[in-house]
């Protein structure tokens, strides 16, 4: 197995050549693709994410000091495309998705694809509901969401999770601690207004 914290293979990298770049392309774009499924992104962006953290982890692997391991270098990278991502689709997601959601509802002859919904009191409180849960996960440190993204919704093993994010285990029980934590806490602040 390949160290890809010795110096040698560091200078390598910074260097250029192509088989070290390889294998480093090989071990870890498949964990920054689940990762950033695990923070919410649909596929596309995703691969748009890792593919934009490569480019940017390849133009400045030069000023890299090798004082950390290079996969948290690369995820420090991985989390600012993410959180550039997202603050650019906040500029263009201002419009009503009323569209979409009226063309998922329904079938083409115009009658309820999945039969009729439930009540709509019942679905109102869950609409309400679930948008509390979103905006206050949305309010968790990235990392957190992250942990959480990926253990309680996606059903992740702890092993991937921490291979993904390359923390260890015990920083994975603390973030998912603090992130159900977080979330408790918000969603009883919300629930009381």
């Amino acid at each position: 197995m390949i160290n890809f914290s010795s110096p040698k293979f560091i200078e390598s990298i910074k260097r250029g050549e192509s088989s070290a770049r390889e294998q480093l392309v090989r071990t870890y774009t498949s964990h920054l693709f689940k990762a950033a499924l695990g923070m919410g992104l649909s596929e596309e962006q995703s691969n748009d994410v890792a593919h934009s953290t490569w480019i940017t982890f390849f133009d400045v692997v030069g000023k890299f000091e090798g004082r950390s391991h290079i996969r948290t270098f690369l995820f420090g990278i991985f989390y600012n495309k993410v959180n550039e991502l997202r603050r650019s689709n906040l500029k263009f997601l201002k419009t009503d998705p009323i569209e979409e959601i009226m063309e998922s509802r329904f079938a083409d002859d115009g009658h309820w694809s999945e039969g009729w919904p439930t009540s709509p009191d019942r679905a109102l409180e869950n609409a309400q509901g679930l948008s509390i849960i979103e905006e206050c996960m949305d309010k968790l440190p990235t990392v957190q969401k992250a942990v959480f993204q990926l253990k309680v919704v996606d059903e992740e093993k702890n092993e991937d999770i921490c291979n993904i994010l390359g923390i260890s285990s015990t920083n994975l029980r603390q973030l998912l601690y603090r992130s159900k934590t977080r979330l408790k806490e918000c969603v009883e602040r919300k629930g009381e207004r």
